[in-house]
């Protein structure tokens, strides 16, 4: 009897090692997976044509006009498919119809390059529909953010194109958004100093406020985008290797709360940590109500961040705004947190 019960123990003992070998060995290949060759996209001209897909939430007509007249007016032509329209519940259509739009856009040779015309929610069930290889023999300028964060990272990840956290069709393009973007673009450089400029008639609003949480210079390639976005990513073959890398995150409509859970499980299930610094852009509409019931946005940040030791600062005119950074991922920056600047240290197309 007594054998038996060490027998049983010593078996216990084993499936549990093996249990957890197996396990840390799925997340090990998740998280080291080997660097892909990076993929550099054409850059725009005037007269490109561009297409429209909604990767996400569906689109009206008011909103596919608008997404028209806005790249039309920056001198470039549109087009799209029927699918475009597709609507099912707060989809895009069918993720079948919404992944076909993604792959026609970049293995259609007409195509210049692909705007999303928003974002929305649902991109991320399209991922697994790609074809990855097909991407790659053809790859081209994809732009937006919010939920586009999730194709922008997936193609990176899987097969290392350079994609851009920038308006989608149906943002508002002011003259700081549209430089942006022309300059990463549009006009190659060898380096690019990103300007600043502070929301209109946000004065009153910490939100909008630009300052560092904690101070230093640091280099790296960029990575990020919509917070919540990369947090849903985590665990998947598509989830983003932040070590040494610069991230940038943006968020919107997120109590405090909700924000520091995001962090704390980027801090504990991923290299976030690991990672060379941080460019927060603008939190939108993240601040509590009531500051006697809850940490405000910037303790919850510096609180969850600032133990980091890290350059990170806080302000950047991105995310869900009308001044928009035009952020290419996979791209070496350079990062001030003291001066609260960035630079791209090459240029993003060719």
């Amino acid at each position: 009897m007594h054998n038996r019960r060490n027998f049983i123990k010593k078996i216990g003992a084993f499936l549990a090692f093996s249990s957890f070998s197996m396990v840390s060995i799925g997340r090990e290949s998740t998280l080291s997976q080997p660097q892909k060759k990076r993929i550099l996209p054409k850059k725009l001209t005037e007269g490109s044509l561009i297409g429209l897909i909604a990767p996400g939430g569906d689109v009206s007509e008011k909103q596919l006009k608008e997404a028209q007249q806005n790249l039309e007016n920056l001198g470039f032509k549109t087009y799209f498919t029927q699918n475009i329209l597709a609507k099912e519940g707060y989809l895009a259509g069918s993720d079948e119809q919404r992944a076909s739009d993604i792959m026609h856009m970049f293995t259609n040779p007409k195509v210049d390059a692909i705007f999303c015309v928003r974002g929305g929610y649902g991109t991320a069930r399209t991922l697994d529909l790609l074809n990855y290889e097909q991407i790659k023999q053809n790859p081209k300028i994809l732009i937006g953010y919010s939920d586009i964060t999730a194709l922008i990272t997936a193609l990176y990840q899987r097969i290392g194109l350079v994609s851009f956290h920038g308006p989608v069709a149906t943002s508002t393009f002011n003259s700081f958004s549209i430089e942006s973007m022309k300059n990463v673009i549009q006009t190659p450089q060898n380096e690019y100093i990103y300007d600043y400029l502070r929301e209109k008639d946000t004065e009153q609003s910490s939100e909008y406020d630009v300052y560092t949480i904690s101070g230093g210079k640091a280099s790296g390639k960029l990575i990020g985008g919509n917070l919540m976005m990369l947090v849903s990513l985590v665990g998947t073959k598509y989830e983003p290797d932040f070590e040494d890398k610069i991230i940038f995150i943006e968020e919107v409509r997120e109590k405090p709360y909700k924000v520091d859970r995001m962090l704390t499980q980027l801090l504990m299930a991923t290299n976030f940590s690991k990672a060379a610094g941080i460019v927060c852009g603008i939190f939108n509409k993240c601040d509590a109500e009531n500051l006697d019931e809850s940490f405000s946005l910037k303790e919850v940040l510096t609180r969850r961040l600032q133990p980091l030791n890290i350059p990170i600062f806080y302000g950047a005119p991105f995310g869900h705004v009308e001044n928009k950074w035009c952020l290419p991922v996979g791209i070496n920056a350079f990062l001030d947190a003291d001066n609260k600047t960035l630079k791209l240290l090459e240029s993003a197309v060719y």
